[in-house]
């Protein structure tokens, strides 16, 4: 009788291990804990609707305009892996006029889930390189270069990125065109670590 309750308890305890072990690793998928990504190509309108998150509402709070939708590639392998939305809001520019920082909101629609990011309030920014220094490489005609970047918080996501905390970062070069046209994005690259 006793080696039968003990051979009961052991199989108890075995499958709350397992289910516990089961949740754990539901929340994160066969997602890698760090996502590097990039993409260099034109500016693309944003218009796509606003995702439905409580982040999101709270964030935006009516304030926000769309800004750009991306394609995004894994910065190693050049693979597919999704697409960014992107909003912006309370736009902050130096009295000098040379550089400008914004809040940033990304929805970053991956293939394995959605992670939704946000830089704050003054947590994206960028400023114009002297043309002496670097000249747009991308666009024809005269332009100026911007370079900047963001850092922020994971605010929220779905799927395999469901429980997702951790940061983000990215980093840019944009050449803007001096008689307006398209922007272009000369290397822009994420990195996100999840906790």
């Amino acid at each position: 009788m006793k080696a039968k309750l003990i051979c009961a308890l052991g199989v108890v305890l075995l499958g709350a291990v397992f289910a516990s072990y089961a949740a754990g690793a539901g929340g994160q998928g066969n997602s890698p804990p760090n996502i590097v990504l990039s993409y260099n190509g034109p500016a693309i309108a944003n218009t796509h609707s606003a995702p439905n998150t409580p982040a999101f509402a709270s964030w935006c709070d009516s304030s926000c305009s769309p800004s750009v939708n991306l394609p995004v590639y894994d910065a190693s392998t050049l693979q597919r892996e999704g697409s960014i939305y992107v909003w912006t809001k309370d736009f902050d520019y130096a009295s000098n006029g040379l550089s400008e920082c914004f809040g940033e909101f990304v929805w970053f629609a991956l293939n394995d889930g959605d992670i939704y990011v946000d830089s704050g309030s003054n947590g994206t920014c960028g400023a114009a390189i002297d043309p002496s220094l670097k000249q747009p490489t991308h666009i024809t005609g005269p332009g100026t270069v911007l370079a900047g970047g963001a850092d922020g918080t994971i605010v929220g996501g779905t799927r395999g990125y469901w429980n997702s905390t951790g940061t983000y970062t990215d980093r840019t070069f944009v050449d803007v065109p001096t008689s307006g046209g398209n922007n272009y994005y000369d290397q822009l690259f994420f990195s996100i670590s999840r906790k």
